[in-house]
């Protein structure tokens, strides 16, 4: 007999793949499930930030032009002042001016003498004095 080492049988050649590849499998499937885990941390984070964000703007946003906030609280760092209303000369000039538009029907308050009509019976008298009311 010959001391020859034996060929090497195909079969354990693909079992040994097989278990390489298994055991990558299984060093990928824990690193997903490791970066599952982070990946939840951060959507937490990002979603309380968020919503600090909005606060901090919604906060930023409110003067005393749209809140209940005194004028006095409008010069603070960062504060936008309240927008300032336009000077009819910063008007563009297509557009219509303040107060009654030319062709509508004017509304005043004029003086109209009531009407006297006829007076109670015992008012009589009074008008046939001469000082009486007519």
């Amino acid at each position: 007999m010959t001391d020859a080492p034996l060929p090497e049988d195909p079969r354990d050649a693909l079992i040994r793949e097989q278990a390489e590849r298994l055991a990558v499998q299984d060093r990928q499937l824990v690193q997903v499930a490791v970066q599952a885990e982070q990946i939840a941390v951060l959507e937490a984070m990002v979603a309380d930030l968020r919503e600090r964000l909005d606060a901090a703007l919604r906060a930023l946003s409110r003067n005393s032009g749209n809140s209940s906030m005194p004028p006095g609280s409008d010069d603070r760092r960062g504060r936008r002042p309240p927008r300032r209303e336009r000077r009819a000369a910063e008007r563009a000039a297509g557009k219509k001016k303040q107060g009654k538009q030319p062709g509508s029907p004017g509304a005043s308050m004029t003086r109209e003498v009531p009407d006297r009509g006829p007076l109670p019976r015992g008012c009589l008298r009074m008008r046939a004095r001469p000082g009486g009311r007519r």
